[in-house]
């Protein structure tokens, strides 16, 4: 009695499934597409990786900067002409006293020189060519003529890394639908378990009522209506474990898809008619599966890697300009503007740059190896999920014939306890496995959808999920 309550109010709580928003499967991927996070976060990537290709082809360009500055000398920086001053004081004395001697010059014609030269004599003989105080402000501008390949280089890196960026987007597009697939599908099959356990309990219930009555009539004994009884409760548990899976089921969609809502997905379970040969989905991997194709850029980075490396090791030149914009107290004699052509190159370093190298192409190397084990692990990955699809139709095929013997087994059983030449142990077994037999193709059938989501997300193939959706013949529950 406690644990049929206890299923009470699981049914209680599973009433609200029924009343969720329909969703079809391709209605479900749109809204994922526009809800998920993860895909988000990889398109934001996407635009930061465009960003920093288009900041590298500005490498080309020139570079325009904007410098100032104030410096406080020691000392002003003068021309002393102290010395010549003496000389041409004695000079001066000594031509007008000559000419006072030879009567050139009168007392008063020298007094008069000797006063107007005196002002000149006793000036401080000294120029300034620098003042002690000076600032200013300029601009330079720089233009690369030779950089030894290195700016081809980081616009190729920059370009690899935007489709490096663009692949891992579609990694993640593709993974999340399979996961979709897993929880839409899974929803499905969790509802058609929990349908078929109550056909179950039903059936049983309707035995119990028929095992009571012949009871009454004396045709069976009161052990046959205790072990219906304690069927009844097995099969009551079996529903309340499939009402709570599919609760679970039902929150998984709901986060995926990311609408916080009680979803119902009404798109069929379905079964492919055929497929397309292994060779293809192994050609199609090998073009478009996500993380090979990452692996492979990453050789391509590499390669880069090792020609910046290399890059390193010739000259820089760049050509030059500078011109003052304002300056304060800079000396006339400075000239304001410059033009020139520079060259930069390191004779040695410690041979750093050369390691450096040699480690880009052991690198290089490196990733070589990881692409070819790489498409070696694509390729087996393929080769199970296609076989794995395969072997899912086969199951599919043994479950119907299960089912229709399971059937088969049924009806004899019930006609056969009637007539009381069946126990009630058989029946309620032969009532169990026609069940099981149902479980088991529905979950086939599950198994099928999720193996081919599997197979098209190694394959790079899961945009066309869909197509083969709906191309597939629909599973009649």
């Amino acid at each position: 009695m406690k644990h049929l309550f206890s299923l009470l109010l699981v049914l209680l709580s599973w009433s609200s499934v029924w009343a969720q928003n329909d969703i079809t499967l391709r209605e479900a991927l749109e809204v994922l597409a526009q809800n998920n996070h993860a895909i988000k976060s990889r398109e934001y990537g996407v635009d930061v990786a465009f960003e920093e290709m288009r900041a590298a082809r500005g490498l080309r360009l020139f570079n325009i900067d904007i410098v100032g500055g104030f410096t406080l000398l020691q000392k002003s920086v003068d021309i002393e002409f102290g010395g010549t001053k003496g000389v041409v004081t004695e000079s001066l004395d000594g031509l007008i006293n000559t000419g006072v001697t030879n009567g050139i010059l009168t007392n008063d014609v020298a007094k008069f020189l000797r006063q107007s030269l005196s002002p000149l004599t006793q000036l401080d003989w000294r120029y300034t060519l620098q003042k002690r105080a000076v600032g200013g402000v300029g601009a330079l501008v720089t233009l690369p003529i030779y950089a030894g390949g290195r700016i081809n280089s980081a616009n190729r890196a920059a370009k690899i890394n935007v489709e490096m960026a663009t692949s891992a987007l579609e990694g993640v597009e593709n993974g999340l639908v399979t996961q979709l697939v897993e929880s839409y599908y899974g929803l499905i099959l969790a509802k058609e378990v929990v349908s078929i356990r109550e056909d179950v309990v039903r059936a049983v219930k309707l035995h119990l009522a028929d095992a009571v009555a012949m009871e009454e009539e004396g045709v069976v004994a009161h052990s046959a209506v205790l072990y219906m009884q304690y069927r009844l409760s097995e099969a009551e548990r079996d529903l309340a474990d499939a009402l709570s899976k599919a609760r679970v089921a039902e929150s998984a969609l709901s986060t995926v898809v990311g609408m916080g809502q009680s979803l119902n997905p009404i798109s069929p379970l379905f079964v492919c008619g055929t497929i397309d040969s292994l060779d293809y989905y192994i050609d199609m991997a090998n073009q478009l599966n996500p993380l090979l194709n990452e692996a492979r850029l990453v050789g391509r980075l590499s390669e880069e890697g090792k020609n910046m490396a290399q890059a390193d090791l010739l000259p820089e030149v760049v050509a030059y300009g500078a011109g003052a914009i304002y300056n304060y107290q800079l000396s006339e004699m400075v000239p304001r503007w410059s033009v020139g052509v520079g060259v930069n190159f390191t004779l040695f370093d410690g041979l750093g740059k050369e390691r450096r190298y040699m480690a880009a192409k052991h690198e290089m190397k490196q990733m070589a190896e990881s692409v070819m084990s790489a498409e070696q692990e694509v390729r087996l990955l393929v080769e199970r999920e296609y076989y794995s699809v395969i072997s899912s139709m086969q199951g599919i095929v043994a479950s119907e014939r299960s089912i229709a013997f399971a059937e088969s087994l049924y009806t004899t059983a019930k006609d056969g306890f009637s007539e009381g030449v069946v126990s009630s142990s058989e029946l309620i077994d032969a009532c169990v496995e026609l069940a099981s037999s149902r479980v088991e193709y529905i979950d086939s059938v599950y198994q099928h959808c999720l193996s081919l989501a599997r197979l098209l997300e190694v394959s790079g193939l899961s945009s066309d999920y869909l197509n083969y959706a709906n191309s597939g013949q629909v599973v009649e529950m």
